[in-house]
């Protein structure tokens, strides 16, 4: 029986581990030293990424969050059995403890700022050559102009991480490490931003488990 990894915190400080998980396998604590990985049991290798197996896995880790800080493990993570889970939690130890006390008491937020205009958007990648090259540069630099625009917002994050045009109708995506308490304000000032900007639309995604920021858990 392999182990279907959720997220890592530290004993002590983290939840009262309890409630389901993927295939409503009950969720449990594996303890090395100062940490505690939670998981559930799991057949075989990594679950199919079905939409129930998914808010399954959401869920459960929203509920780990809400119990402390914690280090979300992206979904389809599975080791062998408890020692390779206690041996994850040896090696990495210094790390995973100084990225809990980052992530403690905030939350990730995500920001999706998209061109309003979005049918011309489209026109311009049916071109093709230098026009479409011409475009291309054309959307960046205008992404680039947004996303300065977004400057703001990092005084009110811990860290931030940023996309740049990943696509064309979409100029910035962006991931923001947030204190809980100021969550309300930085959602504010979001909104006065896209009230502020005429061609792109601002939304905000959130609050979730702070999966950007969890640097080298495994995935």
């Amino acid at each position: 029986m392999s182990l279907l990894l959720y997220g890592i915190v530290e004993a002590g400080d983290g939840p009262e581990v309890a409630g389901v998980g993927v295939d409503e396998q009950p969720l449990r604590g594996v303890p090395e030293a100062s940490l505690l990985a939670i998981v559930s049991d799991h057949r075989g290798r990594a679950p199919d990424p079905t939409t129930n197996a998914m808010l399954a896995y959401e869920r459960a880790v929203r509920r780990v969050m809400d119990g402390g800080a914690v280090l979300p493990v992206q979904f389809g993570s599975v080791l062998d059995d408890e020692a390779a889970v206690r041996e994850l939690l040896r090696r990495r130890r210094k790390d995973l403890l100084a990225q809990l006390d980052r992530v403690r008491g905030a939350v990730e937020i995500g920001l999706r700022a998209s061109w309003r205009d979005r049918e011309r958007v489209t026109d311009r990648g049916r071109k093709s050559g230098t026009s479409y090259l011409r475009d291309r540069l054309e959307l960046r630099q205008n992404a680039r102009r947004v996303a300065s625009e977004l400057d703001p917002l990092t005084a009110v994050a811990r860290s931030s991480r940023r996309a740049l045009a990943p696509r064309p109708d979409l100029p910035v995506l962006d991931s923001y490490l947030v204190d809980r308490a100021r969550v309300s304000e930085f959602v504010a000032l979001v909104a006065q931003l896209d009230h502020r900007l005429d061609d792109v639309e601002l939304v905000c995604t959130g609050p979730w488990p702070p999966y950007s920021f969890a640097e080298g858990t495994p995935r």
